[in-house]
């Protein structure tokens, strides 16, 4: 798949695929797509990524519900196959520290 097939599919399939399951509105806080744009500034080491998703949850509790929940296993999973790898995927827990607002 292409880059711009990447993003096609994952902002006007998934993204309202995964917004229409009530496990996704139970436990997600916020659903973020950042799509990597071709601005490559010279000097720096970029990654090689079509995107990268930012999901919210309570805590580390409602992340699991989510992950194990039918709504996730049976469709949404099943769904990013279809466009991502995830053996090629990296995952990060985060606290958000707001330094300049």
């Amino acid at each position: 798949m292409t880059h711009e097939q990447f993003v096609a599919y994952w902002r006007d399939i998934h993204a309202p695929l995964y917004t229409s399951l009530p496990d996704a509105k139970r436990y997600v806080r916020h659903y973020i797509q950042c799509f990597i744009t071709g601005d490559r500034p010279a000097g720096l080491n970029l990654g090689d990524t079509d995107g990268i998703v930012e999901l919210w949850f309570d805590n580390r509790d409602g992340f699991n519900a989510f992950v194990n929940s039918p709504s996730y296993l049976n469709v949404i999973k099943l769904d990013e196959e279809r466009f991502h790898d995830p053996k090629k995927s990296e995952y990060f827990f985060s606290e958000e520290r707001t330094i300049i607002k």
